[in-house]
């Protein structure tokens, strides 16, 4: 057809952690606290009184030990400089967790030569690749695998 276009869709990619129907509005985490109050999930001081229990996609995810996200950060630097790395990763997580409260951490691993971090999405798997990379330098590699809501980082500086 003359004028018309074909078209990539790109197809939407369904994550089990969030229902086909919203949340009742609102709803709080018993796990978490984390309120969802028109159609967004938010830290809030006070938790209305008519809000509904549910266990929210975040809290979910780290009970199953489901990740969105993994980061890998290794090298000589490391070893010298890993409480300073901790803190910052801990800075970071701290910051977007406040701004996008079902962006976690699942697990922080130190195994001695290397640092494994696990998170629910990829936003803070990013983020903290990014913070490490901005912050001391290095080589930083990120991969999203195609078709998923997934990144794996991985973060190396030898001296």
């Amino acid at each position: 057809m003359k004028g018309r276009k074909d078209r990539l869709i790109k197809e939407y990619i369904h994550d089990p952690y969030f229902t086909k129907a919203k949340y009742p509005d609102p709803s709080v985490c018993q796990k978490c606290g984390v309120v969802f109050q028109d159609g967004i999930f938010k830290w809030v001081d006070r938790i209305p009184e008519n809000a509904k229990q549910m266990v929210c996609p975040a809290c979910r995810r780290i009970e199953d030990r489901y990740e969105g996200g993994i980061v890998v950060l290794e090298g000589e630097f490391l070893q010298k400089h890993k409480d300073e790395i901790k803190n910052l990763i801990k800075n970071v997580s701290d910051e977007e967790t406040a701004y996008r409260p079902l962006e976690r951490i699942i697990s922080l691993e130190d195994e001695g030569d290397r640092i494994v971090i696990t998170t629910t999405y990829e936003h803070l798997a990013r983020r903290i690749g990014e913070a490490v990379q901005k912050a001391y330098k290095g080589k930083l590699n990120m991969q999203y695998p195609e078709g998923t809501k997934y990144i794996r980082v991985h973060w190396e500086r030898q001296v």
